[in-house]
């Protein structure tokens, strides 16, 4: 997380948070499973993963029980194969990655997607990995937010990894302040203080939610 590249692998960062949210952990398991998922891929395209993934395999959005925090626990994820849009989203790129996919993750406010490399079209992990040009996106963008946040390009640029593991660790922290679980949130806060921004700008938060452990 401190590198000047683009930050660590996603698969082996979501599968950490795991790890530290969740005793017993074996992260060997599932990157298994990941690749084991990639290897029953029938067409390593973009279109071919997100049928495969959801469609045959079935993922889809947890509506349900949307803020449960497990959602962002990639493990949890492929065992009950549901989640939100990032943990997805990260899913369908660690899934293209292993069969030479390029995709990557587009960090758009209010809702995580996918970007193919070289192309101008996008999914939506959380609905069925529908495919979406740029119109559909700007389209689900101004749906989500009613037209109360102004909609801006940028909003397509690739996420670097270190941008997605910190947006999936701002989703625990946000989860575990609302359900007042001193535990786990000072677990996350640990985890925010790997990230050399975040330490610095939240060394009082980070020293306060962590106080059980002291």
């Amino acid at each position: 997380m401190a590198g000047d590249d683009g930050g660590p692998p996603l698969d082996e960062a979501a599968l950490a948070i795991s790890a530290t949210l969740t005793s017993g952990f074996d992260s060997i398991e599932w990157l298994a499973a990941l690749d084991m998922i990639a290897g029953d891929c029938p067409t390593p395209t973009p279109e071919g993963v997100a049928r495969h993934l959801f469609g045959e395999l079935g993922f889809s959005g947890n509506r349900e029980a949307y803020y449960d925090w497990r959602n962002s626990c990639l493990d949890r994820v492929i065992e009950t194969r549901t989640g939100i849009p990032i943990s997805l989203s990260v899913l369908m790129i660690e899934v293209g990655r292993r069969l030479g996919v390029d995709l990557y993750g587009v960090g758009m406010p209010a809702h995580f997607l996918v970007g193919v490399s070289g192309e101008e079209h996008f999914f939506d992990p959380f609905n069925d990995g529908r495919r979406l040009d740029h119109d559909g996106v700007r389209a689900l963008f101004e749906q989500l937010t009613r037209g109360q946040v102004t909609w801006q390009e940028r909003f397509l640029e690739p996420t670097p990894n270190r941008a997605i593991v910190v947006r999936m660790l701002n989703n625990l922290k946000g989860v575990f302040v609302r359900r007042n679980d001193e535990l786990r949130l000072g677990l996350v806060m640990q985890l925010r203080a790997q990230v050399p921004a975040l330490a610095d700008e939240e060394a009082d938060e980070i020293l306060a939610a962590t106080a059980l452990f002291n």
